[in-house]
Order: structure tokens, then C-alpha cells, then sequence
């Protein structure tokens, strides 16, 4: 899909899915279940908090590593922010992005169906 046939208002819808997780998610669903372009970002944020609540619990437990768990925890929290920035970005741009782990549970939530 390219950009130029996204309406400003669905990137505007697309950012809020992506932006407020799995309540901004489940709101644009709601309110825009007939966009495409919405329903995309729509599940790619429900996926991302399904990366987010893994990598919580994995951060929890490798801290109780000394020093080594301290790195992986950060470098994981680094992660999550950067591909969450990128997502705000990508949402806004009209762009339909594709991170690797995300969307591939996406792809198990339906996203191709789409």
C-alpha cells in the first residue's frame, strides 16, 4: 500500500494504535475497523505488547544475573524503546513496517489476512 493513499486521519489512527499499545489498539479497531491501514498498525501494536510482556519477564529474570544480567536487561530495554520510536515514526509516515519478530506474530494474529 503506498502512502499516498492513506488518509492523514488514518495515520493519525495508526499512531494511536501503535502509541497507546494494546488500548490504543483495540480503540482504533473499534472506531476504524474499515481502514486497512489501521486495522495493520492495530495489530502490530497488539503484537509489540506481546514482545513487551516476553521481554519484561526476560529482563526480570536475567537481572538476578551480576553485572552480565544488568547489561542484557538494559540493552533489552534499549531495544523495545528504539523499535517503539521507529514504530511512531513508520505509523506517522504512512509507512507499513515490517519488524522482524513483531510482525511475524503478527502474521500469527492475522495480519495478512488484512
Amino acid at each position: 500500500m503506498s502512502s499516498t493513499n492513506i488518509s492523514d486521519e488514518e495515520r493519525i489512527w495508526g499512531f494511536i494504535a501503535w502509541l497507546l499499545s494494546i488500548v490504543g489498539a483495540v480503540l482504533a479497531l473499534l472506531l476504524k475497523p474499515g481502514s486497512r491501514y489501521v486495522r495493520y498498525w492495530s495489530y502490530l501494536s497488539i503484537s509489540f505488547f506481546i514482545v513487551l510482556l516476553v521481554a519484561s519477564v526476560l529482563g526480570f529474570i536475567v537481572s538476578f544475573i551480576p553485572i552480565i544480567g544488568f547489561l542484557i536487561d538494559a540493552l533489552i530495554a534499549l531495544s523495545i524503546v528504539i523499535v517503539y520510536i521507529i514504530g511512531i515514526i513508520k505509523s506517522l509516515t504512512g509507512e507499513m513496517w515490517q519488524p522482524p519478530i513483531i510482525y511475524g506474530i503478527a502474521t500469527l494474529l492475522g495480519i495478512e489476512k488484512i
